[in-house]
């Protein structure tokens, strides 16, 4: 390997360092307490070297949820490669992903959800705001063609698709914001319980009723 290379190799790994820091910090004491300071400290740098990779916070987070993002972008492509392999449990494959999205790093996930709100999205630089609209709108765009493609297989029931795929989405984003609310305000959680339930009833308005 030669030294261009290793450098740039270097420079990556330590872009990853700062980022999983940042993301340490924010599951710690939150996003308002977070500070470029901490990060830097959590990461083992200098103030100096943090500002060479990045200016803000805010950047630092929208780095973070870019790159979550586009791991909830391939669980959603996958679903869709296999859409014909998994017939009718569609929904539930769906359902599923939404899980998985959500496991893999729950803190992740919990930072995004942050950052779409309408004040958040205010406050943000036009140019990180433009970062998550492209990275969340390619994600909406791939549910829509998995909606879309169950409406028209029969699978679910006869409806706007884009509609449907939003009314699933954010039926799971709000089970997840309530259960992440009790966990800080009482301790305790059904989250496993909530979403399990949750799928049963989707699944009773949404999924086409064929004879058997």
């Amino acid at each position: 390997m030669g030294i261009a290379e290793r450098r740039k190799r270097e420079k990556l790994e330590r872009k990853q360092t700062i980022l999983k820091a940042a993301l340490s910090v924010y599951e710690a004491e939150g996003y308002l307490a977070t500070t470029m300071e901490k990060i830097a400290e959590r990461a083992e740098l200098s103030k100096a070297t943090l500002y060479l990779y990045f200016k803000t916070k805010d950047e630092i987070f929208v780095h973070v949820i870019g790159a979550n993002l586009r791991n909830f972008s391939e669980l959603l492509e996958d679903l869709y490669r296999r859409r014909i392999n998994i017939g009718e449990p569609l929904l539930e494959s769906f359902w599923d992903v939404f899980k998985q999205y959500y496991d893999d790093n729950p803190v992740a996930f919990q930072l995004t959800l942050y950052y779409y709100q309408r004040e958040m999205i205010r406050y943000l630089s036009v140019p990180l705001r433009k970062v998550l609209y492209r990275s969340g709108s390619k994600n909406v765009k791939i549910m829509h063609k998995i909606a879309e493609y169950g409406v028209n297989k029969g699978l679910f029931k006869k409806c706007n698709p884009k509609t449907l795929a939003e009314v699933i989405w954010t039926s799971f984003l709000g089970i997840i914001l309530l259960e992440n609310s009790k966990t800080v305000i009482s301790q305790k959680t059904h989250m496993n319980i909530t979403r399990d339930l949750a799928m049963g009833i989707l699944r009773q308005g949404i999924e086409k009723v064929t004879d058997k």
